[in-house]
């Protein structure tokens, strides 16, 4: 099968080096369960929550989200304001990014939010029974990559 007669979600894999150690056959068993690939096709659209429970990680394929979390309240004179909170754009990540692994690690309750911040996102959206699906191989990859990513 030449390059130029790839799906297209194979070649947005082949562009994200998170992926660089996965052989082709192995991205190929990745891209078959097409549940784990979701589209946003919005600006502004909530991937993530803050303070939900997670067990996924997600990489993004195509496209920019912003990391965001809700400020503290502002207090004034010793008591809560009743101003709503603000949202914080902590960063904004792209191709080949990578986040919610240590949701998908640990259970833990997701830290922040995740909203598109342009029109077209497509990531990868992997929980531990999608991991526990593929071959050891696989899991063995995924599981390299996402501790080199804390680490």
């Amino acid at each position: 099968m030449g390059s130029k007669f790839k799906s297209p979600l194979l070649q947005l894999i082949d562009k994200v080096s998170f992926f660089d150690e996965f052989s082709e056959s192995e991205k190929f068993e990745i891209i078959k369960n097409n549940s784990m690939v979701k589209k946003y096709e919005q600006k502004d659209l909530t991937i993530v929550s803050e303070g939900e429970e997670g067990s996924s990680a997600v990489i993004i394929l195509a496209g920019q989200v912003n990391i965001i979390k809700l400020s503290t309240p502002d207090t004034e004179k010793g008591r809560l304001s009743l101003r709503d909170p603000k949202i914080v754009t902590l960063a904004t990540l792209g191709v080949g990014s990578v986040f919610g692994e240590v949701s998908l690690l640990s259970n833990q309750r997701r830290t922040s939010g995740v909203v598109t911040s342009s029109p077209l996102v497509i990531a990868l959206q992997i929980d531990k029974e999608d991991l526990q699906a593929f071959n050891p191989s696989i899991q063995n990859k995924f599981q390299t990559q996402f501790t080199s990513i804390l680490i």
